[in-house]
């Protein structure tokens, strides 16, 4: 990965209408239920559920524009249409994985920058 930033809270912060404690809990929450999706998400691709990874999906498909995330909103959208279509492509387990990498580097992001607005 480069060293391109994958978030921008700007959306966050509008529709927030600037408040940093809205910014700041939806920051907490991303960042509390992501490694639980991530993991939830190569459970139901390895099992093939399908059903239960499109549902997931969607749940945090949403986040991802919250987040500013836009090359993993690509991604979770191709996920999820997969998965709701049951029309699997052989990439499927590569997508993942990148949509993983990005989480992973939004994770440590957001972190960042939610200690920056907790400072202030």
């Amino acid at each position: 990965m480069d060293n391109q930033t994958v978030t921008d809270l700007s959306y966050l912060r509008e529709i927030a209408m600037g408040d940093n404690e809205i910014i700041i809990e939806t920051t907490q929450v991303f960042l509390q239920e992501m490694p639980q999706n991530l993991e939830n998400m190569q459970e139901h691709f390895a099992n093939q559920e399908w059903e239960k990874m499109a549902k997931l999906a969607h749940r945090i498909k949403p986040n991802m524009a919250y987040m500013g995330m836009e090359n993993a909103e690509e991604l979770i959208l191709k996920i999820e249409q997969q998965a709701r279509s049951g029309n699997i492509s052989e990439d499927l387990g590569q997508i993942i994985l990148e949509f993983k990498g990005l989480c992973n580097k939004a994770r440590d992001e957001l972190s960042e920058k939610l200690e920056k607005l907790e400072s202030k």
